[in-house]
């Protein structure tokens, strides 16, 4: 109860401190984050115990020999905070479309596929572009566990979830790698979400044709009565769920535009109102506490590797900062903008897949990137450069077995993450990546 506590409370610290100029709020956000790393770090596995707890001692070191002192080691510690609040907080949105009944028909529906696998394909990447905007990785986890006993082929399986799950990764807000690219590069996310969701689409029908299974002869099969009309009755719930999602993203665009705070901030808050407001709307008080016990037994069992990496990397990220190691980086980025975009996209993607590969997350690499490349005065399209860094992330993420997302899919498959990401998808991973050297140009250009 002690973690679940302190870390609801270093949330709402959090969306309190972004609107708060008081020291005293700020003082308390940071020993109660510095309290929920110690923790939580305490409960995780051995080999991420032990990775999380270099990372934030050799940050505090930094920043000792930098002539820091007391809290000040710490400083940093919170700067992944606005991603962190979102992936804990973002379950939440899912209850209004849980107990209304919304998902359980859309997934239900595949099972009337189970003899062409093209349509399951086509049935599981759908669903998967509805859910994981809303859900992030837990759409992966709640999907396969209504599809995995139908029969699915473990390569058409990976493929939907790679064709369903990488174009979200380029556009949606709620994804760490639009929420905290933006956010460090202080773009809003209506000057990006147009060049998101365009390679979005691009990325769909780039995997659609490249991974959708053969089509093949089907055997007919006796059919229940009325299974015809049950197989109909799921598109409403389809619309259901797009206007759900169009509602929440039109919400948020809305709330930027009048409030001016970062796009993670609104999330968050979006994240608990929209709960509640169907609580009160629907007057479904007698859920909440079952709720609130699953989304705490969720929170302290499957977050705790999220929790201590976030925050020991951006207590690390923010001492690596003054370093003579971003001064290096400095260089090469700064030669790589005179010499073309190709070789500063090139250099982008090689680094951030090379320390995804030696398992070094993007929440580390990325901002490292950011950081040096806004501190070096250069000048730079920070639309072109978000883009880099989304799409070398959600490139990174994909085809790294160190990350959570090629562990995850290849878990699901029950194959090594390198047969799923290289030889089942590499083809998909390479034709998009060709795609988007031209894409950065484009952008460029406009």
């Amino acid at each position: 109860m002690l973690r679940f506590t302190l870390i609801m409370i270093m949330c709402f610290l959090y969306m309190i401190d972004s609107y708060s100029s008081y020291k005293v709020i700020s003082l308390l956000f940071l020993l109660v984050t510095v309290a929920v790393y110690i923790v939580v770090v305490l409960t995780t596995e051995k080999k991420m115990r032990t990775f999380t707890i270099v990372l934030i001692i050799t940050g505090m070191v930094i920043h000792l020999i930098n002539g820091n002192r007391g809290l000040e080691l710490f400083e940093g510690i919170s700067q992944n905070l606005p991603l962190l609040a979102v992936l804990i907080l973002a379950p939440l949105i899912s209850i209004p479309l849980k107990w209304e009944g919304i998902i359980d028909p859309v997934v239900m529906s595949f099972t009337s596929n189970i003899d062409d696998e093209r349509k399951n394909f086509y049935g599981v990447s759908s669903f998967m572009l509805l859910m994981a905007p809303i859900l992030n990785m837990g759409s992966l986890r709640m999907v396969h566990g209504l599809v995995e006993n139908i029969g699915i082929q473990p390569k058409t399986l990976s493929s939907a979830y790679y064709t369903g799950f990488t174009s979200t990764i380029v556009w949606s807000p709620f994804f760490a790698s639009v929420g905290l690219i933006i956010y460090l590069l202080d773009i809003s996310y209506m000057s990006y979400i147009l060049v998101g969701v365009l390679f979005a689409f691009i990325q769909v029908i780039v995997a659609t044709l490249l991974l959708r299974p053969n089509a093949v002869a089907l055997i007919k099969t006796n059919r229940l009565p009325g299974k015809e009309n049950a197989d109909k009755s799921h598109y409403k719930y389809i619309f259901y769920l797009l206007i759900f999602f169009l509602g929440l993203l039109l919400l948020l665009i809305g709330m930027e535009a009048i409030l001016q705070k970062p796009m993670l901030l609104l999330v968050s808050f979006i994240c608990i109102i929209v709960p509640l407001v169907w609580v009160l709307l629907r007057n479904k008080w007698s859920v909440v506490k079952n709720e609130c016990i699953t989304f705490k037994s969720n929170l302290l069992q499957g977050y705790r590797m999220e929790i201590t990496l976030f925050l020991s990397a951006g207590l690390f990220g923010n001492a690596i900062a003054d370093t003579p190691l971003v001064n290096v980086l400095g260089e090469v980025i700064e030669w790589s903008i005179q010499e073309s975009l190709a070789i500063l996209f090139l250099f982008v993607l090689i680094f951030v897949v090379t320390m995804s590969m030696i398992g070094v997350h993007q929440i580390i690499s990325i901002p490292m990137i950011l950081t040096t490349l806004i501190g070096s005065g250069v000048d730079y399209n920070p639309i072109t450069i978000a883009f880099m860094c989304i799409f070398s992330w959600m490139l990174s993420a994909s085809i790294s077995p160190m990350n959570a997302l090629n562990i995850i899919i290849s878990q699901n498959v029950k194959a090594h993450g390198i047969t799923v990401a290289y030889k089942w998808n590499g083809i998909y991973f390479l034709v998009v990546t060709c795609i988007a050297f031209v894409y950065i140009y484009i952008i460029d250009f406009i």
